[in-house]
């Protein structure tokens, strides 16, 4: 947005109908506006804020305070700005509420504010108050907080900075450029980063206490690095001790496998043995009985005898 020209009626100090014509000025990006205290510096651009959204320019003035006491009972109070924007030229026309006198009769009346926008090509000005500085904040795509911090910074906020110590210097360009919502994230970011501190220092006692409990073997390649580990009290080393619990493990594992094996082949030797066992327990089963009958056929002898002895007369007998 670029101001080309501006015309201020009974505002401020400015009593009289009075024209800026910014195009004198030629393409110069900076320019210098000087004059006495109260000369009325300020109020230009009060003017063109004014203008563009209906407030002033620093937060010390009020909208209300634009009437100017030196301006004769008959003369209006109202800013125009014609302005340029990617190449073309807007107009708006803007007069705050103020006590003007009577058509008729004695007294004062109350004049209500009024705003019009102009556009350059065909569409129909914009008349209402709120809705002029709706559209000329889509217009130039910044809102009165926006523009006051980017392209129009109050006078005497610079006065407050340049008298002001560290600290209050800070809390003003917090103010100027409304920075306080980055302050409130930066406060919230502090007070979360001491809460994930505490919850960090928290979980590495509990680690720490965890591996002061955890034993490395000493025929493992790592005890003697893990016993070092021990005594620093894991000092910024937690993620090296993990690294030896997890080669520990992984050696643990490949003995365990190899256990597995030998216990494999134990059981398979255990069966065999069992298979002989049991064979042997049957055959000194067999021998016990085998004994017991033979003992038996020995007490039996001499019955067999004597029925042997008794058969062979009874058949000489017969052949006789």
């Amino acid at each position: 947005m670029k101001p080309e020209k501006l015309i201020i009626c009974g505002f401020g100090p400015y009593a009289q109908k009075t024209e800026i014509d910014f195009g004198q000025l030629g393409n110069h990006g900076l320019f210098l506006i000087t004059g006495d205290t109260g000369a009325g510096k300020t109020t230009i651009f009060d003017a063109i804020t004014f203008a563009l959204y209906g407030e002033a320019s620093g937060e010390v003035r009020d909208s209300g305070m634009f009437r100017s006491k030196y301006a004769k009972a008959e003369t209006p109070t109202y800013v125009q700005l014609q302005f340029s924007y990617r190449g073309k030229s807007y107009q708006v026309t803007r007069s705050p509420e103020y006590m003007r006198p009577k058509g008729r009769g004695s007294g004062f009346t109350a004049k209500k504010a009024e705003a019009e926008l102009l556009y350059p090509d065909d569409r129909q000005p914009v008349t209402r108050v709120k809705e002029v500085t709706k559209a000329v904040t889509e217009l130039i795509g910044l809102d009165y907080r926006q523009f006051t911090q980017i392209a129009m910074i109050a006078q005497g906020d610079f006065q407050k900075v340049l008298f002001a110590g560290t600290a209050a210097r800070s809390e003003i360009f917090r103010q100027i450029f409304h920075t306080g919502l980055y302050q409130e994230l930066q406060i919230l970011l502090k007070e979360e980063t001491k809460k994930r501190r505490k919850d960090y220092d928290e979980i590495r006692r509990s680690m720490v206490q965890f591996l002061n409990g955890v034993e490395c073997e000493e025929n493992s390649a790592f005890y003697a690095e893990y016993k070092n580990l021990k005594k620093e009290g894991f000092e910024g080393k937690i993620l090296r001790a993990l690294e030896i619990l997890e080669a520990v493990l992984e050696e643990e594992e490949e003995r365990y496998a190899r256990l597995e094996q030998e216990m494999t082949a134990c059981e398979e030797v255990i069966q065999k043995e069992d298979q002989l066992l049991g064979k042997a327990l049957q055959k000194q089963k067999l021998l016990v009985e085998l004994e017991k009958t033979r003992q038996e056929l020995e007490k039996e002898q001499p019955r067999l005898q004597k029925l042997k002895e008794a058969v062979e007369e009874t058949y000489l007998a017969a052949v006789d």
